[in-house]
């Protein structure tokens, strides 16, 4: 087996240069228009990494915070710091200049690459800060459109890419790694509210990386490219789609940032085999009619996860690519920033209905309560004993591990259970759960009601406190153009009624236009619950 290569010492890289898979696509990236070859991309690689040491001394152990979208100076920069043994912070794209100064100070950044459009204007991050122009890296006619549509933001900051260009620096060798150091900052949050900074090892982004064939519907070698759109900030994104496609050679096909009408135009084009994201991506999908009524062929496999899939999108979307002449059905899978992303999914070979997917190898699913292993099919909170565990927190105490039957075991802060043939369902994030008169009522079992009666496109419950009950049941939906608010609500109050424990019936419903979402598509939760207000009746 070509993974047989690869040892824990291996720098993510050196795993990319290895080609594990012997495979023969040409093209590592497709960007707007133009397309660059693996050899490309190494070179480019290379000299990033010799002008950093060059010209910042980059080298190991130093700190290089990378604040940019998905685009080909993302790969350049990532894998360019990475040869150099030092460790790469990536952060939120959008995260706002005060935050983004405080995430370089915490981990002693030494440079700092910024993209054009990030919103600074000048701004002092107290480290030499790079700037890539996105357009750059674009076709002609797409970056023409780029530079006429996109004011550039952030100003007065050297170009990233001067450092592309030939220069006599010596040639910088790979430097090595031990198993258990950090290669990779992620920002999480954790299994508390408090923002977390997640260290992992090359190891584990690798060993995920080298099961690709665990996740594909088909044989490996049937696949060329993958759509990606998932932010490498977010493990998933990094790993699945970013290293994947590069340790695997398979095309990645990069999206700055996602719409619907150009990836729907990207994805038909370039005859994607892959599509990974959350359910907000999908569901702006199936309103775009250059998708639904498109050749889908290509398409091999979707994933999604994220956040709760009603069942519903899962149902409409396979129905489009069936229509579309693709055999690829949608697949829920289930992860961590603190596993690298995936650990748990639902593929071809292993699935179940309304689980969230069956282990990965090197993967154990373990469903506790006060330290105890329940019984198949009882609720507690779901712990993973995996390979792909994070090193831990960055410079911060907190251990979400524990020891149990002879083993460590990550706590992820989620209550599921578990079936006898190693099935993972999800119930609720413990912190989400609401306590109606001391009884629990889990939000994504009110959500999944609201979400059946038609009108409502997304639903999020939250709990709202309450002087007698201590908390009851508010919740948000999203609703439908032109609906009638009162018979939504009395619809929604039905099914509830018909559906649910009395607890879990909603004591308001709150009816938007469009419901609050975060950086990366997902509910945003946390908004609608710090909204508070008194009940209204």
């Amino acid at each position: 087996m070509a993974e047989k290569r690869l040892n824990d010492n291996c720098s993510m890289y050196e795993a990319a240069r290895l080609n594990i898979a012997d495979c023969t696509v040409k093209t590592a990236i497709s960007f707007y228009g133009k397309k660059y070859s693996f050899d490309e991309v190494f070179r480019r690689i290379d000299l990033l990494a010799d002008n950093f040491s060059a010209e910042y001394g980059i080298g190991k152990g130093d700190v290089v915070t990378l604040c940019v979208p998905n685009s080909p100076a993302a790969v350049f920069a990532f894998y360019a710091v990475n040869k150099l043994g030092a460790i790469v912070s990536l952060v939120h794209p959008f995260i706002p200049p005060e935050k983004l100064k405080e995430s370089v100070q915490k981990t002693e950044s030494k440079l700092l690459v910024l993209y054009d459009l990030y919103p600074c204007g000048k701004y002092d991050f107290g480290v030499p800060a790079l700037v890539s122009n996105s357009g750059a890296y674009m076709g002609r006619a797409a970056r023409l459109y780029y530079a006429c549509t996109q004011k550039k933001r952030a100003k007065g900051y050297t170009s990233l890419e001067i450092y592309l260009k030939d220069r006599k620096n010596p040639k910088r060798l790979a430097a090595s790694f031990e198993a258990d150091e950090p290669a990779v900052l992620l920002a999480s949050g954790g299994t508390t509210d408090e923002p977390k900074t997640i260290a992992h090892a090359n190891r584990v982004c690798n060993r995920l990386c080298a099961k690709a064939q665990e996740f594909l519907g088909e044989k490996l070698e049937n696949y060329r490219a993958m759509y990606n759109v998932l932010p490498i900030f977010h493990g998933y994104g990094l790993c699945i789609n970013m290293h994947m496609c590069m340790m695997m050679r398979r095309t990645s096909i990069m999206c700055l940032k996602f719409s619907a009408k150009r990836s729907a135009r990207q994805i038909v084009r370039e005859r994607a085999n892959v599509l990974t994201g959350v359910p907000t991506m999908y569901l702006k999908l199936l309103a775009e009619k250059s998708f639904t009524e498109a050749d889908l062929s290509a398409v091999k496999d979707v994933f999604v996860g994220g956040d709760a899939v009603p069942q519903k999108l899962i149902d409409d979307f396979n129905a489009v690519l069936k229509k579309g002449g693709s055999n690829a059905r949608m697949y829920v899978g289930y992860g961590l920033t603190e596993t690298a992303g995936v650990c748990v999914v639902n593929t071809r070979a292993h699935h179940r209905e309304n689980s969230i997917g069956y282990p990965l190898s090197g993967t154990e699913i373990g469903i506790f309560r006060d330290g105890k292993r329940v019984l198949d099919g009882e609720i507690g909170e779901i712990c993973l004993h995996t390979e792909q565990a994070m090193l831990g927190y960055f410079s911060e105490e907190e251990n979400p591990f524990m020891e149990a039957e002879g083993k460590r075991w990550l706590q992820t802060g989620d209550y599921g259970w578990a079936d006898s043939e190693g099935y993972l369902y999800f119930k609720q994030r413990i912190k989400n759960m609401i306590k109606v008169s001391g009884v629990p009522v889990y939000p994504c079992e009110v959500e999944e009601a609201a979400l059946l009666v038609k009108g409502v496109q997304k639903a999020c419950a939250v709990g709202a406190d309450d002087p007698i009950k201590g908390q009851v049941v508010r919740l948000y939906v999203e609703k439908e153009a032109n609906s009638d608010d009162e018979a939504l609500r009395n619809e929604i109050l039905k099914t509830c009624r018909k559906r649910l424990i009395g607890y879990a019936v909603p004591k308001e419903i709150v009816l938007e236009e469009k419901l609050p979402v975060n950086l990366i598509g997902k509910i945003d939760r946390k908004e609608l619950e710090e909204r508070g207000g008194e009940i209204v009746q």
